[in-house]
C-alpha cells in the first residue's frame, strides 16, 4: 500500500512524459535565437569589417536593432503561442531562424544589408526564443517547475559555451559566410527535437489555491492583466535590471583591457561569465521551488551590484568576481520572469504576458550598451557606468520588494467599484 501511494505521489509531481518535454525544451532553447544570434554575432565582426568596412559603432547599432526587433516580435509571439499552443509557433520560429542565417551568408553585400537581414532574422525567428519553451515547462511541472526552468535555460548556456569555438574554427578556415551557413543547420535539429518531443497540446494546468485561482481568472482577461499593478511592477523591475547589468556585458572585455589586461587574459576571464550563467540557472531553478522568488531577485541584484562595486574599488584584480556576479544575474533573469508570470497569472495568457515583459526587458538590454559606452567615452573610464549600474540594481531590488504574495488577489488586479 505504501509503495502504491508513493508511486501515485511521484506521478502527481512528475507527470507522464515529463522527460521528453524537458529534453525537447532544452534542445529547443539551445538552438533558438537567444542562444545562436546573441552569443555569436561578435565572431563575424572581423570578416564583415574586412569586406564591408563595418565599424564598431555600426556593430553596436546592429545589436540595438536586434533587441528592438525581438522586443517588437515577442508580444506577437506570445499571442500566437496562447492561440495555437506551443509546438507550431516554436517549429516555425526555428525554421525561419535557419532561413535567416542562410540569408545572412548568401545575401549580405554591404553593411546596410547586414543590418537589415540581421534585424529581420531576429523578428521572424523570435518564436524560437524562450517564451514557448518556458510555457510548456510551466504547464508540465508544478512542484519542480523552478528546477525544470533552470535546466531548460542551461541549453542556452551550453550553446553559448560550445558554439563560439567551433564557429571560430569554421570562419578561420572557410570564411564568415560559411559560419552563417553552419549556424543555419543548428535550428533544424531544434525543430526536429521540438516536433518529436514536445506534445501538440499542453498538459492540464496544475491546480491553484482558491485565492490564486480567482486572481488568475480575473487577471487572464486582456483588459485586466494589462492594468494589474503586479504586471507593471514586474515590467519596471526587469527593465531596470536589464538596463543596469546588460549594459556591462558587451563592454566587459574592453573594460578589462582598459585596465591593463591583454585581450587573451580578458577573454579568458570573460569566459567565466558563461560558466556562472550555467551554474546560476541550475542553482536558481533549485531555489525557486523552495523560496519566495522576489527574495531571490533581490539577492541576485545585490550580488551583481556588489560585483560592480568590487571592480570600482579593486580594478582588474576583482575581475573574476565581477564576471561571476554578472553571470549570476544573466543566468537568472528570464527564469525569474517565467516563474513569476506562471505563479501570478496562470498559464491561460502566459505567452502574451511574458511576451510584453520580455519586450520591456529587451528594450533595457538594447539601450544598456549604448549608455554605458557613451559614459565611458565622455569620462574616459568605466567607473561612473559601474556606479550607476550598481545603483540601478539597487532600484530593481525595490521593485521586487513591492511584489505581493502569490495568492494576493487585491495586489494582482484592480478592484471594481
Amino acid at each position: 500500500m505504501h509503495n502504491k501511494i508513493h508511486a501515485e505521489g511521484t506521478r502527481a509531481e512528475l507527470p507522464e512524459g515529463w522527460g521528453k518535454v524537458l529534453a525537447g525544451a532544452v534542445l529547443g532553447s539551445a538552438s533558438g535565437v537567444a542562444a545562436l544570434l546573441l552569443y555569436t554575432n561578435g565572431l563575424f565582426v572581423a570578416g564583415l569589417t574586412q569586406d564591408f568596412g563595418l565599424t564598431r559603432t555600426e556593430f553596436g547599432f546592429g545589436v540595438l536593432l536586434v533587441t528592438l526587433a525581438l522586443a517588437a516580435a515577442n508580444p506577437v509571439v506570445g499571442w500566437a503561442i496562447d492561440r495555437f499552443s506551443v509546438k507550431v509557433p516554436a517549429i516555425a520560429g526555428l525554421l525561419l531562424l535557419s532561413a535567416g542565417f542562410a540569408s545572412l551568408g548568401a545575401f549580405t553585400r554591404s553593411t546596410g544589408s547586414y543590418l537589415l537581414l540581421q534585424s529581420l532574422l531576429a523578428f521572424v525567428g523570435a518564436a524560437s526564443g524562450t517564451i514557448a519553451f518556458t510555457k510548456i515547462i510551466g504547464a508540465t511541472f508544478q512542484k519542480h517547475r523552478g528546477m525544470a526552468l533552470g535546466i531548460t535555460m542551461t541549453g542556452i548556456g551550453c550553446s553559448a559555451a560550445a558554439l563560439p569555438p567551433l564557429l571560430a574554427s569554421i570562419i578561420s578556415a572557410h570564411g564568415w559566410r560559411a559560419g552563417y551557413f553552419a549556424l543555419a543547420v543548428v535550428p533544424l535539429f531544434g525543430a526536429l527535437a521540438t516536433a518529436v518531443l514536445i506534445p501538440r497540446r499542453l498538459p492540464l494546468e496544475p491546480p491553484l489555491s482558491n485565492g490564486a485561482r480567482r486572481a488568475s481568472a480575473q487577471a487572464s482577461g486582456t483588459s485586466e492583466w494589462i492594468r494589474s499593478p503586479v504586471f507593471w511592477t514586474m515590467a519596471a523591475t526587469f527593465a531596470t535590471m536589464s538596463l543596469s547589468f546588460a549594459g556591462l556585458l558587451p563592454h566587459f572585455v574592453p573594460m578589462l583591457t582598459d585596465g591593463g589586461l591583454s585581450p587573451v587574459a580578458a577573454g579568458r576571464i570573460a569566459g567565466e561569465i558563461g560558466l556562472a550563467v550555467i551554474v546560476s540557472r541550475l542553482l536558481i531553478g533549485f531555489l525557486m521551488d523552495r523560496t519566495f522568488v522576489p527574495v531571490l531577485g533581490i539577492a541576485i541584484c545585490v550580488i551583481a551590484a556588489a560585483g560592480s562595486v568590487l571592480f570600482i574599488a579593486n580594478g582588474t584584480s576583482a575581475a573574476s568576481l565581477t564576471a561571476i556576479a554578472l553571470g549570476f544575474a544573466i543566468g537568472a533573469e528570464l527564469d525569474l520572469m517565467g516563474f513569476l508570470v506562471a505563479r501570478y497569472f496562470g498559464l491561460e495568457q502566459f505567452g502574451r504576458i511574458y511576451g510584453w515583459l520580455y519586450c520591456a526587458f529587451a528594450l533595457g538590454s538594447g539601450l544598456g550598451p549604448l549608455w554605458v559606452g557613451a559614459m565611458r567615452d565622455a569620462t574616459g573610464a568605466y567607473t561612473l557606468p559601474l556606479a550607476l549600474c550598481a545603483g540601478g540594481l539597487v532600484a530593481a531590488c525595490m521593485g521586487f520588494l513591492f511584489m505581493p504574495r502569490y495568492g494576493s488577489t487585491a495586489a494582482l488586479v484592480p478592484s471594481h467599484k
